[in-house]
């Protein structure tokens, strides 16, 4: 990925955390991450499963991360590493481009 996609999407993140009002602050609200509502729970495929929890925790191959999703882009933190899977959502799958390979993944009710 290249440095000023890399920024971009850093930048486009802190915006995101930024974005909400002292009101909502003052009121106990939090602002809302679409893209994180949409990706909410667990989802399985033949590579495992990967679940987005509460408070921004993604566990992604048995392993807990530090998650930030924004449009397309998951953003995986675990101490002094950081890796970025862009993703999308076609037909309920939520497909993840690794390494250049295509990982698809359903929805676990």
């Amino acid at each position: 990925m290249s440095v000023s996609r890399w920024c971009l999407l850093f930048s486009t993140l802190l915006m995101l955390v930024g974005s909400g009002s002292s009101y909502a602050a003052e009121r106990g609200h939090m602002p809302v991450n679409k893209h994180a509502q949409l990706l909410q729970g667990t989802w399985a495929g033949a590579e495992g499963e990967i679940t987005f929890a509460a408070h921004n925790i993604v566990i992604y191959k048995g392993k807990r991360y530090l998650g930030a999703i924004a449009s397309g882009t998951i953003q995986l933190s675990k101490k002094r590493s950081t890796r970025m899977i862009p993703y999308r959502i076609t037909d309920d799958k939520l497909i993840l481009t690794v390494d250049g390979k295509q990982a698809v993944y359903s929805r676990k009710l």
